[in-house]
């Protein structure tokens, strides 16, 4: 396996999976049909890719030996921690073919964007999880993230 820079010839693997991933990270506390869902996201990824060059992130794409796409992962390096205004970067979009999750692959991807982090000299790394992720909260808890806040939602009459 190995990760390399991700570039606009990548947006059709990443556009795919990522409208893929999105059963998992939808919480159940949202109760809206899985098409109006979908709708809204493929709204937001049809965009996404010009955000990426417009704001400078990176894009992390693993990769087989025969260069088959595994997964990627988004990063935007200019995030303000919202509270202290301290810069970090930020997880924006993180997804990996079912077929290699459990390899290694996500763990591959995020020791990228950390080390990238750390080459910039950004001191924190930041990413939002919906609580009934467990696999990726395992993952994420397994790489030293530590919860900082909660989001909660109550659900209304």
């Amino acid at each position: 396996m190995r990760v390399r820079q991700g570039n606009v010839q990548d947006w059709p693997f990443m556009y795919a999976l990522g409208k893929d991933v999105i059963p998992a990270s939808i919480s159940p506390w949202r109760k809206q049909p899985m098409e109006d869902t979908l709708k809204y996201r493929e709204k937001i990824l049809k965009g996404f890719w010009t955000w990426i060059q417009q704001t400078d992130s990176r894009v992390f794409i693993a990769e087989t030996e025969k260069g088959e796409p595994m997964g990627y992962l988004v990063l935007y390096p200019s995030s303000r921690e919202e509270l202290t205004g301290v810069l970090q970067t930020w997880i924006m979009d993180f997804a990996v073919l079912p077929k290699y999750r459990r390899q290694g692959v996500g763990r591959t991807l995020m020791e990228s964007a950390e080390q990238y982090s750390r080459e910039q000299g950004i001191p924190y790394l930041g990413l939002a999880v919906s609580s009934h992720n467990l696999h990726a909260l395992q993952l994420y808890e397994m790489l030293g993230f530590a919860e900082e806040r909660k989001l909660m939602v109550k659900v209304l009459d």
